[in-house]
């Protein structure tokens, strides 16, 4: 416990280092510290809580390696037709599988064995493939959101068309769920 006398000698402490600081400054001392940068040893890692309360998911923003693998498998085939158009094959699905694959680094996860009580699961490449495919997409969306906003750079794929087209979705969606809530208040 931190009685009067600790608080007052820490006090004068803190006062002591700052006229310290101040006196070094006024005699042109630099009391800064420039160091480099670990430029090989990026790792930022997010959490984010799934709906449940107790579940998360671990995703990384991505290093240049990571961005790399994720844009050589999400490569678009574009082709040039007769008459100057062009086609470009894109597969969402597959581009938001790839990037999930290579943001997410770790989990709390439980499912059910053999005998319906709930165990943690290993977080390995396999285990990851299956939740990707099984997971209810909005706990994917959820995920995705937060990856995407951790990596501005993603934000470079998406075009204004791209845009416009999710919010004349979420419009569409929006219309419906009014007319599901209308139909229940009658």
């Amino acid at each position: 416990m931190e009685t009067d006398i600790d608080i007052e000698a820490e006090e004068a402490e803190r006062q002591r280092q700052q006229r310290t600081f101040e006196a070094m400054k006024d005699a042109g001392v630099s009391i800064d510290e420039y160091t480099q940068v670990d430029y090989f040893g990026f790792e930022i890692v997010h959490r984010v809580t799934l709906p449940d309360g107790k579940s998360y998911i671990d995703h990384q923003v991505l290093n240049e390696g990571a961005r790399r693998s994720y844009m050589n498998q999400v490569n678009r085939e574009v082709r040039l037709q007769k008459g100057g158009d062009a086609y470009m094959k894109m597969a969402t699905g597959d581009e938001r599988h790839e990037l999930l694959k290579q943001a997410i680094v770790g989990w709390n996860l439980m499912t059910k064995n053999k005998d319906g009580d709930l165990v943690p699961i290993n977080f390995t490449g396999a285990n990851l493939g299956k939740f990707l495919e099984a997971a209810p997409p909005k706990v994917i969306d959820v995920i995705e959101k937060d990856v995407r906003e951790k990596n501005p750079w993603l934000l470079g794929d998406i075009t204004v068309e791209d845009i416009r087209e999710q919010i004349s979705d979420l419009e569409e969606m929006l219309e419906q769920k009014l007319k599901e809530a209308e139909g229940k208040e009658s």
